[in-house]
């Protein structure tokens, strides 16, 4: 199976003010020209979610807000008349993850979605799991990957796709706990780059590659950083990352996750 994958920030500040249908329009024609098979977005908010709802015509979704009174998500996007999605389920990253909570030391309520899906004309199952860590505190985040792993390592050996803003540089605590389960795309395809991901564009904290997708059971062909710019200006202070992936046989593990799934 050949997936084409993104993952998003969207950028939920400055979507007030008159700078956002301009953004929205280079968004839309990002998604267009990449045309991913999977989406992975990360801060959503109302406005957001209305306009994604809107420009990614063909596209299903599993979308929960990450409070009752916070109205953030991490949303996936797949596109719906090639998959259908068998099961789904949201959690928090805390320590009490079936119910809405913080994780220690986090500045914000955080949660992953995810969802099983089912290739229509193959009957191959994923797992696809999208997720933003915490931007403060190091103790939350390694949290949060602990679970991501419980997660993906309990589905045994069904490929797995995890996307995200993990608010944190390669061989920090929390990714090297996922690369410990999955690998990074970046660093696993054949066609790859070193370009940042987040951009200090619009201000705010200094450029950086903060965004993922790792995979299990997946072989990425090619790794790219991708912006939409009109001018001076991007789709987000946080650029997309596009993978071009396939499924595999051997998910490439290392020999104690394999030994934990057996």
């Amino acid at each position: 199976m050949k997936l084409k994958i993104v993952t998003q920030n969207v950028m939920c500040w400055q979507t007030e003010g008159g700078e956002h249908p301009v953004r929205r329009e280079r968004m839309k024609r990002l998604f267009s020209r990449l045309d991913p098979d999977l989406i992975g977005a990360q801060e959503v908010t109302d406005r957001w979610r209305a306009y994604l709802e809107e420009d990614l015509t063909g596209y299903g979704s599993v979308f929960r807000f990450r409070g009752e009174d916070d109205h953030e998500a991490t949303p996936l996007y797949y596109k719906k008349d090639r998959f259908e999605a068998v099961d789904e389920g949201v959690f928090w990253l805390s320590e009490t993850p079936e119910v809405e909570s913080r994780g220690p030391g986090a500045a914000c309520l955080r949660t992953a979605i995810w969802a099983i899906l089912r290739e229509k004309k193959s009957g191959e199952t994923i797992l696809f799991v999208n997720t933003h860590l915490d931007h403060c505190s190091n103790d939350a985040r390694v949290l949060g990957a602990r679970l991501l792993r419980d997660l993906i390592v309990s589905r045994g050996d069904i490929p797995a796709i995890l996307t995200g803003d993990f608010n944190d540089t390669s061989f920090s605590d929390a990714i090297e706990t996922v690369k410990e389960f999955m690998n990074d795309s970046r660093l696993a395809a054949k066609e790859t780059t070193e370009s940042n991901t987040h951009s200090s564009i619009y201000g705010g904290v200094a450029d950086a590659s903060i965004d993922y997708v790792f995979l299990r059971g997946l072989t990425p062909a090619r790794y790219s950083v991708e912006k939409e710019c009109d001018g001076l200006l991007a789709q987000s202070d946080h650029y997309a990352v596009f993978v071009e992936a396939q499924t595999q046989k051997d998910g490439g593990i290392s020999p104690a996750v394999q030994e934990h799934i057996r």
